[in-house]
């Protein structure tokens, strides 16, 4: 058959009121197949990973799966005059808490970051071992994170995934930031050390007296995030609060398992191999990060002051850990933030995974965002003031 006629069949076939037939039906499939989906992402990040662990899982498809739910609204209602797009607009009621939580609603917030006069600000940033990269110190990074310290000038800084080392030929990042920054107090947790020089933990640097430090173990089987929780309590004015600086469990992935992602998203691998080496390092992950939470709200709720919590959660808002976590308080890019918040640059562009939260005894004034190239984590900034 010459081409020409098979050119002329094939439009015919488009043409044909079969293909639309066939067309409307596989749309009609693939909205009601995204529709259970978004609702499942919504639905199963109530219940405990460790029961389910696929709870885990969930909350990271929510704001991908509620814009091709969207996407539909106009093809159902311009394109093909269907009623159809009520179940995308129906779905949205069930959406409300989790659209709640992962988007902020302020676009005429403050710039620059200003703090009232009985004011302070707090930062939280991963800073992904101070540029320290294979045993080697970046200095381009290290300058980049310090140029970016000094421009906000925290009153109050907490960094996860820090590394300093008294070794002459490396870099004491504990004292230099305290020199070039003035605070007049800190405290490290000392997760740990590689090779006797390279000194790991969480850190918490304050303007304030810091009346009393401790490190809160969290997991004594191995080094890593999650292994612990700073908490220090400060005099601000003639009041004492309680601050939880931290990091909780990630998925430790390295280059394969970020190889194996790509290939997923590029769909070079189709099959489960990639995909079961990614989930390995995940399900593991998600009930001790619930079980992290758990703590957590504990500790908040035992607290005989007001409590400031800021760190890296390595979860989503939709998640068990968020919602554990952030009971009875405040979230200070949902209070002054506009859009996403993505605080994490691998992976995927909707994922905020940073937080400052804060109990409703502080004001929150303001929030900003510090992000530079080649940092990993966004560092995040809020402005804060105690209610009298």
């Amino acid at each position: 058959m010459p081409a020409f006629q098979k050119a002329s069949i094939l439009k015919d076939y488009f043409m044909s009121g079969k293909f639309k037939a066939a067309l409307l039906r596989l749309l009609l499939v693939l909205h009601l197949l995204t529709s259970l989906l978004l609702l499942l992402s919504v639905l199963l990040p109530l219940l405990h990973p460790r029961a389910f662990w696929p709870s885990g899982l969930a909350g990271l498809f929510f704001v991908p799966l509620l814009a091709l739910s969207l996407c539909f609204i106009p093809v159902w209602w311009w394109w093909y005059k269907r009623p159809y797009y009520w179940l995308s607009i129906i779905l949205l009621l069930p959406c409300i808490p989790a659209m709640e939580v992962s988007f902020g609603l302020h676009p005429f917030r403050q710039q620059p970051l200003e703090k009232k006069d009985n004011g302070f600000t707090i930062m939280s940033f991963n800073t992904s071992s101070m540029g320290l990269k294979h045993y080697m110190e970046d200095s381009a990074e290290q300058q980049s994170i310090y140029d970016m310290l000094q421009t906000a000038s925290p009153d109050i800084l907490c960094l996860q995934e820090f590394y300093t080392s008294p070794n002459k030929d490396r870099t004491d990042h504990l004292s230099l930031i305290q020199e070039r920054l003035g605070y007049s107090d800190h405290f490290f947790t000392n997760d740990g050390n590689f090779f006797y020089t390279c000194y790991v933990g969480i850190v918490l640097y304050s303007r304030f007296p810091i009346l009393h430090a401790t490190r809160i173990l969290l997991d004594t089987t191995n080094l890593g995030s999650g292994n612990s929780v700073l908490q220090a309590d400060l005099r601000i004015d003639n009041d004492t609060v309680r601050v939880f600086a931290l990091q909780l469990k990630s998925y430790m992935f390295r280059d394969a398992e970020y190889q194996d992602i790509r290939r997923i998203k590029t769909l070079r691998d189709i099959t489960l191999s990639a995909s079961r080496h990614v989930l390995a390092k995940m399900y593991p992950t998600f009930a001790r990060r619930a079980q992290e939470a758990d703590t957590l709200h504990t500790l908040i709720a035992q607290s005989p002051y007001p409590v400031l919590l800021c760190g890296d959660f390595n979860d989503v808002p939709v998640s068990y850990t968020y919602r554990t976590i952030s009971r009875d308080m405040n979230d200070a890019f949902l209070s002054q933030g506009w859009g996403l918040g993505r605080t994490f640059h691998a992976l995927s562009p909707t994922l905020r995974i940073d937080y400052i939260l804060s109990q409703p005894a502080f004001q929150i004034d303001g929030y900003a965002s510090f992000a530079r190239k080649g940092f990993e984590h966004v560092p995040i900034m809020a402005a804060l003031s105690l209610r009298r």
